[in-house]
């Protein structure tokens, strides 16, 4: 079964030496993925979503999206797009700048319909300092929230099929797609990590059955 958020917290969660968190990897903790969104994202049925996924382990080949078996296929299907690029699903992104990624990639969702304004922004900016995620993971927000939409800059360091696929999947699950900009973010998005349209497809529909429940 695949279970990509879960591996990532079993790793994010660890603690240093001293027994403090360890700074921007625990963003993606247990229940921390969750409680970011509700800061960063609007629509109140994805900030659900996402503090459901986040809250947990966020199944996405389990129970809480696709199936495993279906999941599987979708790797398969992002590995014949990549059969170009020889190094592709050899590598991995070491972990923490998987979770900047992720992080980074729900601030980019977050802002992907234009309609942050500076005093949401403000707003936004506060309250992730009083949620105490320190100083590394606001000057990561801040220099996110400062960057152009740019989505071959967040797809360009993937190394992997499990990695495209966690950051397509973050990405559709944060944005409720009822805005031009935020299609054609999407549609950037997908393109950039070359994720065929019938995954876009599966995905969406995986994501909305998920928000309709």
């Amino acid at each position: 079964m695949s279970n990509w958020l879960q591996q990532i917290q079993s790793v994010l969660a660890k603690k240093g030496s001293d027994g403090k968190a360890g700074g921007l990897s625990d963003m993606l903790a247990p229940g921390a993925l969750g409680g970011l969104a509700g800061l960063l994202v609007a629509s109140k049925s994805t900030r659900s979503l996402l503090t459901k996924y986040g809250g947990k382990a966020l199944l996405v080949g389990g129970g809480a999206a696709a199936g495993a078996v279906l999941w599987n296929k979708y790797k398969q299907r992002v590995r014949e797009t990549h059969q170009d690029e020889p190094e592709f699903g050899q590598l991995q992104t070491p972990v923490d700048q998987r979770a900047e990624r992720l992080v980074t990639a729900l601030v980019f969702a977050a802002k992907s319909d234009g309609h942050i304004d500076d005093r949401e922004r403000a707003a936004i900016e506060q309250n992730i300092h009083q949620a105490g995620y320190g100083s590394q993971a606001e000057t990561l927000i801040q220099q996110a929230m400062n960057r152009p939409l740019d989505p071959q800059w967040l797809a360009a360091d993937v190394k992997n099929e499990e990695e495209a696929l966690e950051l397509y999947f973050l990405s559709c699950a944060a944005i409720d797609v009822d805005h031009f900009m935020e299609r054609s973010y999407l549609s950037a998005l997908g393109d950039a990590l070359k994720i065929p349209q019938d995954v876009r497809d599966g995905i969406q529909r995986d994501i909305q059955a998920e928000k309709a429940a």
